[in-house]
């Protein structure tokens, strides 16, 4: 399709038994996921359901080619990629996560604060350096 789309998967994270939170929707690349659902799932106890693949464009690649997907469920969704810096390693660090348009202004902080500045158990601080935004569309994979 384009070199800029990214094949993601959806899914509802449930907080652990016994908390009245409601499930969460998250997107997490394709090639990430299984570790990521193992991760979460081990580290924190919570369970996955509902997960269904889509495909994330950037808004003006939709936009471009709109008048093909007018039969296919569309999810308007932001890209956020931070990049901090390992002081210690000398290296900058990209971080990429999806997060639906109706929470993003709920969430951004929320993401954010984790990166501003901390020490980790090696306590190689991390500060962060710059954040890219990206409006973007994930298109419901159709084929079964």
């Amino acid at each position: 399709m384009t070199k800029d789309a990214i094949k993601l998967v959806q899914c509802l994270l449930h907080k652990r038994k016994g908390t009245k939170a409601k499930a969460e929707t998250r997107f997490v690349p394709f090639q990430e996921y299984e570790l990521w659902k193992y991760y979460i799932s081990r580290q924190y106890g919570f369970t996955i359901s509902q997960e269904e693949i889509f495909l994330w464009l950037p808004r003006r690649e939709f936009e471009k080619k709109k008048d093909r997907f007018i039969h296919i469920d569309c999810i308007p969704v932001h890209k956020i990629t931070l990049y901090f810096f390992l002081k210690n390693e000398g290296v900058l660090v990209p971080v990429t996560r999806f997060f639906r348009e109706s929470d993003y202004n709920k969430v951004k902080p929320l993401f954010l604060k984790h990166f501003e500045e901390f020490q980790d158990e090696g306590h190689m601080t991390k500060v962060l350096e710059h954040v890219k935004e990206e409006k973007g569309v994930c298109l419901k994979n159709i084929i079964p």
